[in-house]
């Protein structure tokens, strides 16, 4: 049944809440808006005038001012020029940039010549395997190999970046001492190459999603890959071919069956083996606890028997597990490290867990991406063993597609949960009918859910907004029917999918929509202290808090929340935190070529959001989310530097843990907001 009718029919609790919350909404607005035309008009009273500094202090912050900071660190007042990106220029550079390292790629060193190995394909490699060329290109070693001074050896050998203690002789050496005592740090979700393979073909099998599609009359869309028709007829051909083994099967299971009951004259004493047989003097042998056949059709079936199970069966695939039956993972009072594109990647999440988030959640994947079997989709489930409680977040609008992802995930990804990402705002994933334009229709989001719910034995949870726009909010009335489509929290951004990032989150209507919500509430939106968290737990029913940009610009935020306190962190202790990632970096992406420039670029993209982090004892008055930091000088040089908004600078710091960049190095801002200067 359509919410719509539900909505008519039903008279429950929750929707008159709802409707009490939209009315609400309303006078709220008109109060505002009486009150700042009097403000223009009339002076207002002494007695008035406190609730008015109030609302013009609101709609200051919500235009994103300047941030309050101490006079004497606040430097002269110079206009900084915005420098607009070209988006064609963006991706010439781009372009030019893959460009270079194919023309590299016989340049790199082939990695097994690298070990010491023996190629197997000689003089058809695509690599170099002229050692002395390669060193003698090859730029002065960084430092100290993290991987060989941990476990004795670097699986990067004469290609790795700092690798002046295992290089000897135009040779990579092994400290046998270390070697084997410390195993690697395993990272978790890795999909084989053989399973990558069969999701680019088409091959992965779906069992329980083709059932679902028959019995929901869900239509299925076309592989879009290479060789599409002629793989397709194939799986066709195998899946009709298989079904019509089964029918044979099963009918000659029914006639031996029906031989059996009409043959038997016997039975045996025991309840456990229920075998008949055909002559009398197998009487004796039946008394014994024993049974056994005089036909050679029964001596097959009784074979046959002990190997059936209800595995890959309609039993196994059609029982979808009940919710209190599912793992459970608990979303009361947790802090939550929101999934964050780009920057919220692995090193950076080992970082927060560090410094105290509960929760972490992998960056968005595309479920079309993930079923086709992309390699760099497929990289974002991926999880360190110190996230004792990781989610991954999909997003798609395609039913069929989200519940094969959902089926794939429950086979090969270690999940503590499942996130639809309903929130979304941009254009390129709205067009597609996902992320928040999901909301404007909830008889796919309703879809969605059940659908990926009954494949998976972890919960499921969603992220959604307030709605289309923050006049007409929406999220209260699909809110109350989540837990009934199969969901076990929902996190609502206080946001419009029209605001997108900018003024402040409405967390007055957050606070309204958990005392609707029959399922955790997760509350997300301008999380910057801990005095916010307090207030919101005192004032709300919120279960849980997710932090999403309060984390890029201080990590620690976690610890402030979880100690009540004010973190005057210093600079030193900021730059700790910045080396630690680029050695995550450098074991996760790798310490070659690819491996460092993969890690100074995620490295960059956080710098453009920490620098706007503003020292505890330099502010005059608290900090909010939205509030630009002025132009000011820290109380060290290292604090100057670290709140530069210059790419130059951001670079510098780079180059102290992954060595100079080439002269023409640039680097364009994902987030092109949060820079003023996009090259170096």
């Amino acid at each position: 049944m359509e919410l719509a009718e539900t909505a008519n029919t039903t008279t429950s609790n929750s929707e008159i809440k709802s409707e009490a919350i939209v009315e609400e909404q309303k006078q709220k607005l008109n109060e505002t808006n009486t009150i700042t035309n009097h403000s223009e008009v009339v002076e207002p009273k002494n007695e008035e005038k406190p609730k008015t500094e109030t609302v013009n202090e609101i709609k200051d912050r919500s235009r994103g001012l300047e941030a309050k900071i101490k006079p004497e660190f606040v430097l002269p007042y110079k206009k900084m020029e915005k420098v607009e990106v070209d988006k064609a220029d963006k991706a010439a550079k781009k372009k030019e940039f893959r460009n270079q390292l194919k023309e590299s790629m016989n340049d790199k060193l082939c990695p097994k010549i690298s070990k010491g190995l023996e190629c197997e394909f000689k003089e058809t490699c695509k690599f170099s395997h002229d050692i002395e060329k390669y060193l003698a290109s090859k730029p002065k070693s960084i430092g100290i190999c993290q991987n060989f001074q941990n476990y004795g050896e670097c699986k990067f050998g004469l290609n790795c970046y700092f690798g002046e203690c295992h290089i000897v002789d135009n040779k990579t050496i092994v400290n046998k001492e270390l070697v084997g005592k410390v195993e690697p740090i395993k990272i978790i979700n890795e999909v084989s190459n053989e399973i990558q393979n069969q999701l680019k073909s088409n091959n992965y099998p779906f069992p329980k999603s083709e059932i679902y599609f028959k019995e929901n009359g869900i239509t299925v869309r076309q592989f879009k890959g290479k060789n599409n028709n002629k793989q397709q007829q194939k799986n066709d051909n195998k899946r009709k071919e298989n079904e019509k083994d089964n029918e044979d099967i099963s009918n000659k299971k029914i006639k031996l069956e029906d031989e059996n009951t009409t043959t038997t004259t016997t039975e045996t004493k025991e309840k456990e083996n229920t075998t008949t047989t055909t002559d009398t003097t197998t009487e004796t042998k039946a008394k014994e606890n024993t049974t056994t056949t005089t036909t050679t059709t029964n001596t097959t079936t009784l074979k046959e028997e002990p190997k059936q199970s209800n595995e890959h069966t309609e039993i196994d695939i059609m029982t979808p597990l009940k919710p209190n039956e599912k793992k459970r993972i608990n979303f009361e009072n947790q802090l939550i490290l929101a999934p964050l594109t780009t920057v919220g990647n692995l090193p950076f999440r080992r970082i927060c867990k560090k410094l105290g988030a509960d929760i972490t959640i992998g960056e968005m994947a595309l479920t079309t991406k993930l079923l086709e079997g992309t390699k760099s989709e497929l990289a974002l489930l991926k999880r360190h063993p110190c996230e004792d409680k990781f989610g991954v977040q999909i997003c798609g609008s395609y039913v069929d597609t989200a519940v094969k992802c959902a089926e794939f995930i429950e086979n090969e990804i270690d999940a503590d949960f499942v996130d639809i990402n309903s929130g979304c705002p941009i254009d390129l994933v709205c067009n597609m009918g996902a992320g928040a334009a999901l909301m404007e229709r909830p008889k796919k989001v309703e879809q969605l859910l059940r659908g990926i719910s009954s494949h998976l034995s972890c919960p499921t949870t969603i992220k959604i907004r307030i709605g289309k726009s923050e006049e007409a909010p929406t999220a209260h009335k699909l809110i109350p029917s989540l837990g009934e489509w199969g969901a076990c929290a929902v996190t609502l951004h206080g946001r419009s999918r029209a605001q997108r990032y900018s003024r402040l989150a409405n967390w007055d209507y957050i606070k309204q929509c958990s005392e609707v919500s029959k399922i955790p509430l997760i509350g997300n939106g301008d999380i910057y202290n801990y005095q916010d968290v307090v207030n919101i737990y005192d004032s709300s029913k919120v279960s849980s808090i997710m932090i999403a940009r309060g984390a890029l610009i201080k990590p620690w935020i976690f610890t402030e929340i979880k100690e009540k306190r004010e973190w005057d962190i210093s600079a030193s202790e900021r730059l700790d935190f910045i080396r630690d990632f680029a050695n995550y970096g450098l074991d996760h992406w790798g310490s070659d070529r690819i491996g460092v420039d993969n890690t100074r670029k995620f490295l960059l993209n956080w710098l453009s959001f920490s620098h706007r982090y503003i020292p505890v004892g330099l502010l005059d008055k608290v900090h909010y989310m939205n509030e630009r930091p002025p132009a000011y000088f820290g109380r060290s040089d290292l604090e100057t530097l670290l709140a530069s908004t210059q790419v130059k600078d951001w670079i510098k710091i780079t180059e102290m843990f992954l060595g100079p960049v080439p002269s023409d190095y640039v680097f364009v801002p994902k987030h092109n907001s949060n820079s003023y200067e996009s090259q170096g």
